[in-house]
């Protein structure tokens, strides 16, 4: 009975496998991108992009080619302006971006549209998080603010960032990622798909990450993000906008007393530039005079610039720096509208493919702020999440509602009909 589970197993994992999971411990881990890197260089993970990519689309059937290149437009004109405004002269490397910011949406778009083994997949992906969640605590305590410093590196050849990186510290991204699966981690417990007890210890495993990395941001979005466990199962999405405005009314009417609270919550924990960044946040501009990076006059320098260039933004201008703190908006000053058009198109592509499909199953608010979520930290930070949008999205989404989840809400081809007139023939 058992060799007959093993065999099975195998026969779903196939020729796939490897590359996939290989391109999960390069998402997910610091210390597998140093190490490729150093024994089997840059063009080694190059080549499985490719392949990958190419995979996608050689496998993409032809009821769905249409869809699959309407989602794929906007990535590819948003990167080649991006291309064209660096007047990058490697051209090997310019190309390779733009297939690093293509590969989750192409991976995404493979497992909407294709029966795959979603839950061995999701249980490596938490496997390999939940290691570097205890690498990047355990590194922070031996290395005070070494999940920041990776932040601030100049290259990733720094001597400091491989350090750090041969002992699996996790760095910015990958501590946004790991909030950004929260909404997720909620929804399998709703869902009955998670024990309480392993739910606990995941959270317990997270609360230890968010104090040693000090992020603020990280830290108010999982608080946000835990509201969602009192989300009824068919909260729809007037009822979640409605939801949220009162949550900002509750948090404006109330600031001084909730940011008073987490302020000394953060204090009692032992992260004092949380509290202080806290306290900045909800008590008032005087409480960031002392800080350098006024996160509030970055984010006007880019909105300004945008307004002075509103079409083509920087790309006319004399100045292309930007407050360098958000996506969206550093994009607006950088491109203008011509850049904010594609961007716009990104996201409602995302949508219509990996998040609207669910729109009738249970708890669809979650999924909903899980879509939301992302846009809003690329408005707060730098990044565009692909990883979380794209790629873990639908494949943790199939884990718990069932692996085909989406393939259910294709509608079925129509049944050729035979013209009266042939039929008429053979009478």
């Amino acid at each position: 009975m058992y060799l007959e589970k093993i065999k099975n197993f195998l026969k779903k994992l196939n020729y796939r496998a490897p590359f996939f999971l290989f391109i999960l411990l390069m998402t997910m881990t610091a210390i597998v991108p140093r190490l490729t890197s150093m024994y089997l260089t840059t063009y080694f993970y190059m080549n499985i992009v490719i392949i990958t990519i190419l995979f996608t689309f050689i496998t993409c059937k032809i009821n769905h080619a249409r869809e699959y290149l309407l989602l794929l437009l906007p990535f590819i004109v948003f990167e080649l302006l991006v291309m064209l405004s660096r007047h990058n002269d490697d051209v090997l490397l310019a190309g390779y971006q733009v297939l690093l910011f293509l590969l989750p949406v192409c991976i995404g778009f493979y497992i909407v549209t294709h029966v795959c083994f979603s839950e061995f997949y999701t249980g490596v992906l938490c496997v390999i998080t939940l290691i570097t969640c205890i690498t990047t605590g355990i590194g922070c305590i031996n290395n005070p603010s070494a999940s920041r410093t990776l932040a601030s590196t100049e290259t990733s050849q720094d001597v400091t960032a491989i350090l750090y990186d041969l002992q699996n510290i996790g760095g910015f991204n990958f501590v946004y990622c790991v909030v950004l699966m929260v909404p997720f981690l909620i929804l399998a417990l709703k869902m009955k798909k998670l024990h309480i007890s392993v739910f606990l210890g995941i959270i317990a495993i997270l609360i230890f990450l968010l104090i040693q990395v000090e992020y603020t941001f990280a830290i108010l979005l999982v608080m946000i993000s835990m509201m969602t466990i009192f989300f009824k199962r068919d909260m729809g999405i007037k009822q979640f906008f409605l939801t949220i405005l009162g949550f900002l009314v509750i948090v404006l009417v109330f600031r001084v007393a909730i940011g008073t609270f987490l302020s000394n919550f953060a204090s009692s924990l032992g992260i004092q530039q949380v509290a202080d960044k806290i306290s900045a946040l909800f008590l008032g501009k005087d409480s960031v005079d002392h800080f350098d990076d006024d996160r509030g006059a970055l984010y006007m320098k880019s909105i300004e610039m945008f307004f002075n260039h509103p079409v083509f933004g920087s790309l006319t201008g004399t100045s292309r720096k930007t407050g360098g703190h958000s996506f969206i908006l550093d994009n607006l000053a950088l491109y203008g509208i011509t850049g904010g058009i594609p961007i716009v198109l990104m996201y409602a592509g995302i949508y219509k493919t990996f998040y609207h499909p669910l729109k009738d199953q249970p708890y669809y608010a979650i999924v909903f702020w899980a879509f939301l979520q992302p846009i809003v930290l690329s408005c707060l930070n730098p990044g565009m999440w692909l990883e979380n949008l794209c790629m873990f999205a639908p494949m943790i989404l199939c884990t718990i509602y069932g692996k085909e989840v989406y393939l259910s809400v294709v509608p079925p081809k129509p049944t050729p009909e035979i013209p009266v007139n042939v039929l008429r023939r053979k009478d």
